[in-house]
């Protein structure tokens, strides 16, 4: 009978800490919330605002590089700026859920200027500028946030911090002609990490299921391209054919 007692009342104090602790985290979670404007970010709100305008830029600057990619017949490259450039949205995706929290107003995109009398040379240009905004820029927020006691925006700016750095190194081996690291690419949908062969069990900086990841196959247009060129060279072979 004791033993009943004792138990029934270990019960009951469990239930009570339950409930004391779940409404001190209600209202730990509330006063976080309330925080959660624009005065009180301050310079985070700046920052927030800051990297969606970059990131705006980054996603126009891979597109018109794409298409050069395109213009120039490099298909497969312009693919893979292409995965770049859809990179660029789940970032945006991933500011937005902040800045909707904030009523912030629209932000143009940065003026980026990419210097380079061919698309090699603007891809080195490219490059560089990602990687400083990476490891400086995208590093302070990341400080910053964390500073003021944001640590769900310092993480994404550490994910975004890690991602753009592998664009850079990505956009160079393109410039380089490094064939080897860009085949049997996969992209993930949530942080837009880019990784080469067999796709991981569960994302190495945002833990998305790797099941999940979108292929970066060759563009439809390369294999018309290579279609056209097979037909182009049986033409020609009859052609030559039919002359002799």
């Amino acid at each position: 009978m004791d033993t009943m007692v004792l138990v029934v009342a270990a019960i009951a104090v469990c239930v009570v800490i339950e409930m004391i602790g779940f409404r001190a985290y209600k209202r730990h979670k509330a006063k976080k919330e309330s925080q959660f404007t624009k005065e009180h970010l301050a310079e985070v709100y700046d920052d927030l605002q800051a990297a969606r305008a970059f990131c705006l830029a980054a996603r126009r600057q891979y597109k018109e590089l794409a298409a050069y990619a395109r213009e120039e017949g490099r298909l497969r490259d312009a693919a893979v700026l292409e995965t770049m450039e859809e990179g660029e949205k789940s970032h945006l995706a991933e500011i937005e859920s902040f800045r909707e929290r904030l009523h912030a107003e629209s932000i143009d995109p940065a003026i980026m200027q990419v210097a380079g009398s061919s698309l090699d040379d603007a891809l080195r240009s490219f490059a560089k500028k990602i990687d400083e905004w990476a490891t400086e820029t995208c590093s302070d927020f990341s400080a910053r946030a964390r500073l003021r006691g944001y640590g769900d925006i310092a993480r994404m700016y550490k994910r975004m911090q890690e991602v753009e750095s592998l664009y850079a190194g990505i956009c160079l081996d393109i410039a380089e002609g490094v064939d080897d690291g860009l085949n049997d690419l996969s992209r993930c949908p949530t942080c837009g990490t880019i990784v080469t062969g067999r796709r991981p069990a569960f994302c190495t900086i945002c833990t998305q299921p790797g099941f999940e990841f979108v292929a970066v196959p060759p563009s439809a247009d390369e294999g018309d391209a290579s279609g056209k060129q097979e037909d182009l060279s049986a033409k020609t072979v009859g052609c030559a054919s039919a002359s002799e």
